[in-house]
């Protein structure tokens, strides 16, 4: 080969070139991409599923102690000191990315919280000696459906995340085969390329 570049070589080379160059940068955003996607969905199993079983479990114990107090008659019945920690909780689970499904089941624990509320502040504020056991009963089944929403938004969670764990699996099984894919694909280009320089 001379010591001079004909055009014609110099051009094939730079074609060559740009071809490499191009192709490093496209595999560059597809690994990118991919990754992010992963990413996502790892980040969205811990905040959007992990962290709320955490509020699932919380809410579980605090109706628990609540029905608890109303089978052994405690007094007083203390409603103050949990309403403002179950309504956090519930704004904090709101603030998630939810299903539809667990938008609706969400909606019905709020309004069976507001249902148990009221039946709450009526039976704290009447006359205890004008109680039936009727009272301390709509409490305790009121109790009950929430423990039912609960354990609904509990098998969500379940579910939504071993969908994300598996989709995330999948994620990195579809990287790992493409980035075998990019690496033929940068192999036959550089053949490619040897055969567009050294071919007269």
């Amino acid at each position: 080969m001379s010591k001079k570049l004909s055009t014609t070589n110099r051009i094939k080379i730079g074609f060559a070139f740009a071809i490499v160059f191009l192709l490093v940068i496209a595999t560059n955003r597809f690994d990118k991409k991919r990754f992010e996607t992963v990413e996502n969905s790892l980040t969205s199993v811990y905040e959007d599923r992990l962290v709320v079983k955490g509020y699932i479990y919380t809410l579980n114990n605090i109706f628990h102690n609540q029905e608890k107090m109303l089978i052994k008659h405690a007094e007083p019945y203390s409603i103050n000191s949990y309403h403002s920690t179950v309504n956090s909780l519930l704004s904090s689970f709101e603030a998630t990315r939810l299903t539809s499904e667990e938008k609706s089941t969400l909606r019905n624990l709020r309004d069976n919280f507001n249902k148990l509320t009221d039946l709450e502040l009526k039976y704290v504020s009447a006359e205890r000696d004008t109680l039936g056991a009727s009272e301390s009963d709509q409490i305790k089944t009121q109790i009950s459906r929430i423990q039912r929403n609960l354990d609904q938004l509990a098998n969500i969670q379940q579910t939504e995340g071993e969908n994300m764990t598996r989709f995330a699996k999948q994620s990195l099984n579809t990287s790992s085969l493409m980035s075998n894919i990019e690496i033929i694909l940068i192999i036959l280009v550089g053949i490619v390329v040897q055969f567009i320089i050294f071919y007269k």
